[in-house]
């Protein structure tokens, strides 16, 4: 039975891999040696003792206790430093995606032995930080960086703020983690070392989307149906602040005025489209989705291969939604307002890193190969008369169509 006379307040620190699942068991095997080795190394070096530290171990990562009241500055800043360098030189050699990254959340709080662990709000803290949206987002959306801390309010006030390390104020980005379903809400402050607190605020605080939508093997005629059928599909969501980029294309920059936007345009504004597409009898249009004015992004995601393949092999849909992975982690899987389940989405690449959602569909089909592509609507049906004309024998060819008598198995047909 725990002593519950244990109460303590203590520092906490929690250590996540990133896409640690989708390896395989040698790679796993590989990157926990690493991780440990690359911890206590930099702890080490940071003057902190590892081997006093109170650990559970979760195979991609860990919670560890800290009882040392002053080693706060030191794991603050030295130690994430060490590690940062630690994991520079262990990627340098490697593909991206076996490359070895981190999501690191410090805090200051309680803590009393339990059965399954530690009790209290301070295991809750640490590890409601580290799993927050915009800390995946901002790891994710800043591809050569090794690791993202996270500090909590009180770490970030009492150190960081007094400074009391070597970190300025302006190298953390403040963000809000909220999770309604948890019962949690928190100020946090986020930092990738390498990234600047600029370009960190706009990736952990986006304050736009930007939205392509294509048909990339359409004729140019049909632009204008299938802008029109976006634009009111905007105006049918609710949405009314969309900047219409000029120059003829189907592209435009979404604000992000309200907390639940983005869960609309992914959502509501997907349904509307497909119906006005229905309504209108234009063809299926792929739509790329990222963040802020990223539209290059964007059109590579609406042109590329995954969208692509879809549009070509599944006849039953009118839209297919590519999105950055930034976008799928922020207004999908680390969102209260999401308006689509997580589900209903499958990764399809790492450069960049994008999702799929085909609408109609739970789960996103994968596009049979042997499937003949389905006739786009908007080649004109064949007539009598229509297509090259070829005379064989007594019958006459128009196009698919044949007048005259046909033999068939040996008999007129």
């Amino acid at each position: 039975m725990p002593d519950n006379r244990e109460f303590s307040r203590v520092l906490f620190v929690a250590v996540d891999a990133w896409q640690y699942g989708g390896r395989d068991g040698r790679q796993q095997a590989e990157l926990q040696e690493v991780l440990v080795s690359a911890v206590n190394s930099a702890a080490e070096a940071a003057g902190l003792d590892p081997a006093a530290w109170e650990r559970q171990d979760s195979g991609d990562g860990f919670l560890a206790l800290v009882h040392d009241s002053k080693a706060e500055l030191a794991l603050v800043d030295p130690f994430v430093r060490e590690l940062d360098a630690r994991l520079s030189r262990f990627n340098s050699s490697r593909r991206s995606e076996n490359r070895l990254r981190l999501r690191l959340a410090i805090h200051h709080g309680s803590a009393m032995p339990a059965a399954c662990g530690y009790a209290s709000q301070g295991p809750v803290v640490v590890g409601r930080l580290l799993d927050a949206a915009p800390v995946r987002a901002a790891l994710e959306a800043v591809p050569d960086a090794n690791l993202v801390q996270v500090v909590s309010e009180t770490i970030y006030r009492d150190s960081v703020r007094q400074l009391f390390t070597d970190l300025s104020p302006d190298d953390f980005t403040e963000v809000v983690v909220d999770t309604p379903d948890k019962g949690f809400r928190a100020t946090a402050w986020v930092r990738v070392p390498g990234a600047s607190a600029d370009q960190l605020s706009r990736l952990t605080s986006p304050q736009a989307l930007a939205v392509c939508v294509r048909r990339p093997d359409a004729p140019a005629a049909l632009a204008d149906s299938i802008r029109r059928a976006a634009l009111a599909s905007f105006d049918a969501a609710g949405i009314s602040d969309v900047e219409k980029i000029s120059g003829g294309g189907n592209d435009f920059i979404v604000p992000l005025s309200a907390p639940a936007t983005g869960g609309i345009v992914l959502g509501v504004w997907v349904d509307r489209l497909t119906q006005a597409l229905a309504d209108a009898g234009s063809p299926a249009v792929s739509v790329g989705i990222a963040l802020d004015n990223d539209l290059a992004t964007a059109r590579q995601l609406a042109c590329g291969e995954a969208a692509t393949a879809i549009l070509t092999g599944v006849a039953d849909t009118h839209a297919v939604l590519v999105v950055t992975g930034v976008v799928h982690q922020r207004f999908v899987v680390g969102s209260s307002a999401r308006m689509v389940a997580p589900e209903s989405f499958r990764k399809v690449g790492t450069e960049p890193d994008s999702w799929l959602r085909v609408h109609g569909y739970a789960v996103p089909p994968e596009p049979r190969a042997d499937r003949p592509s389905p006739v786009p609507a908007w080649v004109p049906a064949a007539t009598p008369h229509s297509g090259p004309v070829s005379n064989i024998g007594q019958a006459t060819i128009h196009g698919d169509h044949i007048t005259g008598t046909v033999y068939r198995y040996g008999r007129m047909g």
